[in-house]
């Protein structure tokens, strides 16, 4: 049996491992057309854990990083808390890793991070079905269906979920 570990603490080199996964083929990410700019993002987001801009909930299998929740205050509507990235390893995969990350991120933003939020919102592609459901289980709906970045790579749900206290 493995042994998993859950946490928002991370050191640098940690941060390291963190980015690594998000670079890694995984979960939920259909085709690289769908985001085409991801590798910038991923550059950016490194400093932004490392600076505290951006939060991450991770998860690790043993030592290593097997899934990550990225999530911030929006900037626009800081009442609401934008989860960015839901990223679990295939090793991981059928083990709830992401339901469990999603969850304590959460949680953890609620409780500690920023206590006035008020809603949860993440955008994934429409065609990516299996993440609308995964995220649906979850308690999050539709709002919206847009071209949400502009960057020729398809529509984006837009969905949402109340803070329940």
């Amino acid at each position: 049996m493995k042994e998993f570990r859950f946490t928002n603490e991370h050191s640098s080199t940690d941060v390291a491992d963190i980015v690594d996964v998000l670079r890694q083929p995984r979960l939920w990410i259909p085709t690289a057309q769908d985001y085409p700019n991801h590798s910038a993002w991923l550059d950016k987001t490194e400093a932004q854990i490392a600076s505290g801009t951006k939060r991450v909930m991770a998860a690790y299998m043993g030592r290593d990083a097997v899934g990550t929740v990225i999530y911030q205050r929006q900037a626009d509507q800081p009442q609401t808390l934008e989860i960015r990235n839901i990223s679990v390893s295939s090793d991981a995969r059928g083990r709830y890793v992401g339901a469990f990350l999603l969850r304590n991120a959460e949680v953890e933003a609620v409780q500690n991070d920023f206590p006035d939020i008020e809603e949860f919102t993440i955008d994934t592609k429409v065609t990516n079905q299996e993440m609308v459901s995964f995220l649906e289980a979850q308690g999050y709906t539709i709002q919206d269906i847009t071209d949400l970045y502009g960057l020729g790579a398809g529509l984006d749900a837009v969905m949402t979920k109340p803070v329940v206290r």
